[in-house]
């Protein structure tokens, strides 16, 4: 593991009950100062003092404050990658857009300081790792999608680059939103707006 992945990776997983206490009370104690006071002025002290650990046991798993906010963003992304493959499964690209945008929506107004907070305060440094994951376990289930439904899709455009494509094209306006307009994200317009703007891009003929 390179000095920048270990910084921003837990030096172990908890296995006993006691010890997955220990670190989600320390995830819990993060997200509350993340959210009162902001990532620069949050510190493993504080972390573990709000968590009542010693800081000996917080060090015991998170090698600093920047690995304890990447697992709590390494979560919230898996919360989303279950909402994006829970059923029911899309049967059409545009029914897959659409889940994709509702779902992407759906998972940012459930908690939305925290994404605000994740996406503004904590480094893109942090989170990179588990994005690059998820993307590409994602694109493997997109390729197969996409490759189904070929005959509906722009000619000559390599299946994996546009499960990609997709995906972060449709993330930025809703996290730009939840930032900037987040009142909007309850608005049907929004959805449908990218949904269609994507399948114009997508579809051989925007059906």
């Amino acid at each position: 593991m390179t000095s920048a992945n270990a910084l921003y990776s837990m030096r172990k997983r908890p296995k006993q009950a006691r010890a997955r206490s220990t670190v989600e009370a320390v995830l819990e104690a993060a997200t509350q100062l993340l959210l009162r006071q902001g990532y620069d002025r949050s510190s493993t002290n504080q972390i573990a003092e709000l968590a009542g650990v010693s800081i000996g046991s917080l060090y015991e798993y998170f090698p600093g404050k920047e690995a304890i906010f990447a697992e709590i963003r390494r979560m919230e992304s898996k919360k989303h990658y279950a909402l994006l493959t829970a059923d029911p499964v899309p049967t059409t690209p545009r029914h897959m857009l659409k889940h994709l945008i509702l779902t992407h929506i759906e998972h940012v107004s459930s908690n939305l300081p925290l994404h605000v907070a994740l996406q503004t305060e904590v480094p893109r440094n942090a989170t990179r790792k588990t994005e690059t994951e998820i993307l590409d376990d994602y694109s493997v289930r997109s390729v197969e999608f996409l490759d189904q439904h070929r005959e509906l899709l722009r000619p000559n455009v390599d299946a994996a680059f546009l499960g990609e494509f997709l995906m972060r094209v449709l993330s930025a306006p809703i996290n730009d939103y939840a930032v900037r307009a987040p009142s909007r994200l309850e608005d049907p317009q929004l959805a449908e707006q990218v949904v269609d703007l994507l399948s114009r891009y997508l579809l051989s003929t925007a059906k």
